[in-house]
């Protein structure tokens, strides 16, 4: 066998190796990327895509090991890891170093408790600790030490307790090289020092030293602080409350004690205790209601803070977020603020209220972004909308209400077909944010019969409200707040489409259950609904062993090879995708989670974008694929591009055991035979799975096309596929 001969059947051999492994992949890939500008007062933003922010703990950790700390956001409402690397200029959104991570949920601290010059993770576990040790050599890599991490209490080793609502303290609290833990007691409202006596060689040895570290009691209803206490009472009258509290260890004053920086839930004050005492029996002496003077920290609800090194500044920046579990009762915009060091004062001041914030495409709690081209230009448009955007709060019975009023966003696209830009609007268009609605979801279309594009929202009660054409140009008409008399529990979240195909807009609407109602329009002119059931497709987007709810959020979309499909969205950050949806609208729908995929280097991951997110699908940049634009919690959103999908080998349902290609290999053109009646297209790829033509007929010639592996895709009715692989070989 001559060595071209030799050459080429190796390449055949290992192509079709290649090819087998692609078997498991996705109809649908997309890319995350930052390309799509977003432009907002003029001014385009340098973080458009990163998602938003409402409750961050900032922390300093090497992402790309270069020696030099970047920064790391974790973001309460919705876990999500956000990686900032660090710049001359600033920072830069690094999105795919969060996938080095392990899974992290309640809260995170990073120390390096093994002086190794790697930053550790300390996190939540089952009501306690565990333990990542950062051990990186090339790339980013944590394993886990302990889980849970033990302290000996009185009579033996036992878990420490952690609260899921807590932020405790993880530093050398006694200065004598090893690291311990403060953490509030279990049940009541007193501070636990465990002290680290481990010897050399052993990470950790944890006892309890004090049961009433600085001596002070935090009330059980309120955030006020009790001074000079022994802590005689563990229980007390009120020791069943313990509901959340935030720490951060500094020696604010310079007397070489760390002091202690106090937030508490349903508050928005952090209060400063100083530590007179000493290293071995702390003791709080004075307490700062108003820290810092003249601009105290005022942030609903429950401020955690942290210090970070920001560019630019000589000394650590003192950063401050809400940490309240609640997604109801926290500030989101303007949500973290920065305080830098004044030495002429001798005090903290503040000097930011939206770091990071203000260069991100974000509207508050919760983010359902629709696209749709509404000036009727032949771009589509980005609108979107929010649970609400935090107002006021109030304490009411010794329980903190904060008070949220919804809206919607038009971002215009004034791009090009295959280059979108986003530049924003209004804030708040048909002007709904004074009326005090929550959770708005638009859709649009002609509802009422004029000729023109109307909007069309949910809310959280469940209904539909329709805002005419002329309100969403002038910012005046009536709004039918129960269009239709469609009501859907909670949470509606309908969607205009065309299920079917019938040439009129139908409506599908999904709601808290996480379930999604089919609405008919059985209509002419002006649309008329008809219900046709309240499960549609079978979709149900709960998972029962974390919520009773699966807030769901259709995105039905129209593909061109594989027809109507669905990606619906939910309550735990999941994107479920189904198929064979067409010719089957009174069936189940096919649930085709391995098909669908977050691409990170090329590997398929699945979507990790916080909870209750909510999808967007179209072909935004003209290549035929459909972009994802993916809103979650935090008030942000994501942009996906369409990623090129691998040619599938398997048959998913159409059987064909006497299909067959030849010749094959061929150097010209091949034939496809067997072909039944139901044929409809053929599409060829080659084995990069890039689409180089389209064909009606059952041939096709290679001559033009270079040696190598290739595939063609057979499309018949009713969505079905077949894929068979033809070699290519020169002359």
């Amino acid at each position: 066998m001559n060595r071209p001969s030799l050459f080429l059947l190796h390449l055949f051999c290992l192509l079709l190796l290649f090819a087998e492994a692609q078997d498991t992949y996705y109809d649908f890939g997309f890319e995350r990327r930052q390309s799509i500008p977003v432009v907002e007062n003029g001014r385009t933003l340098s973080l458009s895509w990163a998602g938003g922010l409402n409750s961050v703990h900032f922390s300093e950790i090497d992402l790309d090991l270069d020696g030099v700390p970047d920064l790391l956001g974790f973001e309460k409402h919705g876990n999500r890891l956000l990686p900032f690397l660090r710049t001359d200029n600033g920072f830069l959104y690094a999105p795919h170093y969060a996938r080095s991570f392990p899974d992290l949920h309640d809260w995170v601290i990073f120390y390096d408790y093994n002086h190794d010059g790697r930053t550790d993770i300390f996190t939540y576990g089952l009501a306690s600790v565990r333990v990542f040790e950062n051990v990186s050599d090339e790339m980013l890599r944590f394993q886990l030490v302990a889980d849970p991490l033990q302290a000996f209490y009185y009579n033996g080793y036992t878990n420490i307790y952690a609260s899921p609502d807590d932020y405790l303290v993880v530093d050398d609290i006694d200065h004598d090289g090893h690291l311990d833990i403060l953490n509030f007691w279990v049940m009541g409202k007193y501070v636990h020092h465990l002290r680290n006596y481990a010897a050399e060689n052993e990470p950790f040895d944890f006892r309890l030293e004090n049961e009433c570290w600085g001596h002070f009691e935090e009330a059980a209803d309120n955030n006020a602080v009790t001074l000079f206490s022994d802590c005689d009472s563990k229980f007390g009258d009120d020791h069943t409350r313990h509901t959340g509290s935030s720490m951060l260890l500094h020696d604010f004053d310079g007397n070489g004690l760390p002091d202690l920086l106090l937030g508490d839930v349903d508050s928005p004050y952090n209060i400063l205790l100083y530590n007179n005492g000493t290293l071995d029996d702390a003791r709080m002496t004075m307490q700062d209601t108003a820290f810092p003077s003249p601009m105290p920290i005022h942030l609903y609800s429950m401020p955690a803070a942290s210090f970070v090194s920001l560019p630019g500044r000589d000394v650590l920046s003192l950063v401050v977020s809400p940490s309240d579990p609640s997604l109801t009762k926290s500030q989101d915009l303007n949500s973290v603020w920065v305080y830098d060091y004044n030495a002429d004062i001798q005090q903290y001041t503040l000097v930011q209220t939206d770091f990071l914030q203000n260069e991100m495409l974000d509207v508050g709690s919760g983010c359902h972004p629709v696209l749709h081209d509404f000036d009727g230009d032949g771009l589509l448009d980005l609108f979107v909308s929010n649970y609400g955007q935090f107002d006021s709060a109030q304490v009411v019975n010794g329980w903190l209400t904060s008070f949220f009023s919804s809206s919607v966003s038009y971002y215009r696209n004034i791009g090009t077909p295959a280059s979108p830009v986003f530049t924003l609007q209004t804030c708040d268009f048909g002007n709904l944010k004074s009326l005090g609605f929550h959770a708005l979801h638009p859709t649009f279309g002609d509802f009422d019969g004029d000729g023109e594009t109307d909007m069309l929202c949910g809310q959280e009660d469940g209904t539909l409200l329709l805002l005419p054409h002329s309100r969403l140009v002038t910012g005046d008409g009536t709004i039918n707040t129960r269009f239709a008399d469609i009501d859907v529990g909670e949470c509606s979240t309908p969607q205009s489409f065309d299920l079917d195909e019938d040439g009129k807009m139908d409506l599908i609407v999904g709601n808290r259950r996480g379930l999604l109602s089919y609405y008919r329009n059985i209509g002419g002119y002006i649309a008329e609904y008809q219900k046709i059931t309240d499960t549609l497709g079978g979709v149900d987007m709960r998972d029962f062993t974390q919520s009773y709810f699966g807030y769901s959020v259709p995105c039905f979309y129209h593909d061109v090879q594989y027809g109507t499909v669905l990606f619906c969205a939910g309550a735990l950050g999941e994107v479920a995708y189904y198929k064979r949806i067409d010719e089957n609208i009174d069936g189940v729908f096919e649930k085709s989670e391995a098909n669908l995929a977050e691409t990170v280097n090329g590997v398929a991951q699945p979507f990790r974008e916080g909870r209750r997110v909510a999808a967007a699908v179209a072909d935004l940049n003209g290549d035929g694929r459909p972009e994802m634009v993916l809103g979650n919690y935090a008030g942000g959103a994501a942009y996906f591009e369409g990623a090129v999908p691998p040619a599938h080998t398997s048959v998913p349902q159409h059987e064909c055991p006497d299909m067959c290609v030849y010749p094959n290999p061929t150097n010209g053109k091949v034939v496809v035979d067997g072909l039944p009646s139901t044929f409809r297209t053929m599409e060829v790829f080659d084995f990069q799975g890039r689409k180089i033509a389209q064909t009606a007929q059952s041939e096709y010639d290679f001559s033009s096309c270079p040696a190598g592996l290739y595939f063609l895709r057979i499309h018949f009715h009713k969505g079905e596929t077949i894929t068979l692989k033809v070699m290519k070989v020169g002359e």
